[in-house]
């Protein structure tokens, strides 16, 4: 998977030159200030803002979610603040985080009905003692029979012909999915990304983002004024 470059949410200050220019009364090292401080302060809700519609119904942590996301303030050099979901494949989430579970079915021949039919456990072609797998969730007298996650809370997904591979893992410990593509190779199953979901809850705050960053703004400027004004 190729590489790509984060994702941001950015408000840059030099777009209030205006107002600036209408508040000649205060010193512009102190409007600068005071501009950075409440930029930091919109973009840090805009930050919990994010994850909490991020959340909505997928079936992700928030602790999770903020493992993936980064919040860059602004200063008094740089003027900008970010919101950052980095696209990197290291960032990308594994099917295996959703709530992955093992889903079994018992075999058709149990080691009581071998015994039972007074025949002895040896190599082919003697009889294969059932011992299940149990790396992957798969007790005895049982096998698997696919797989099933939840990235929608609430609606579980069985996955067919997906399996395990004992010992395999992700960062947080689930064991990966996989399956086999056309060609017969076997391949990691990813699910919805940090990433992708903030793609997605960024197009739907960004409105509610900048009024809120506009009426804090403004809010500001006005109480710089009054103070700038006062006897």
């Amino acid at each position: 998977m190729a590489r790509r470059s984060a994702f941001r949410v950015t408000v840059d200050t030099s777009q209030l030159d205006k107002l600036v220019d209408d508040l000649e009364a205060i010193e512009p090292a102190q409007l600068a200030a005071r501009f950075v401080d409440t930029l930091n302060d919109v973009v840090d809700s805009a930050y919990d803002l994010s994850r909490k519609t991020i959340l909505q119904g997928i079936n992700l942590t928030d602790d999770y979610v903020q493992r993936k996301m980064r919040v860059e303030h602004a200063t008094a050099q740089k003027p900008e603040a970010s919101i950052i979901a980095s696209g990197a494949r290291a960032d990308m989430t594994s099917l295996s985080h959703y709530g992955s579970m093992q889903l079994t079915k018992p075999v058709n021949w149990t080691n009581e009905r071998i015994k039972g039919m007074g025949k002895k456990f040896g190599p082919w072609p003697g009889w294969t003692e059932r011992k299940g797998v149990a790396a992957v969730g798969i007790a005895v007298g049982q096998k698997a029979d696919g797989k099933s996650v939840e990235v929608v809370r609430g609606e579980r997904k069985r996955l067919g012909s997906q399996f395990n591979i004992p010992g395999k893992k992700d960062n947080d410990g689930n064991l990966i999915i996989f399956r086999r593509n056309k060609a017969g190779k076997i391949e990691a199953l990813q699910g919805p990304s940090v990433y992708q979901l903030f793609r997605v809850a960024a197009g739907r705050i960004e409105d509610e983002v900048f009024d809120e960053l506009e009426t804090a703004v403004t809010e500001m400027a006005e109480r710089e004024l009054i103070k700038a004004i006062e006897p």
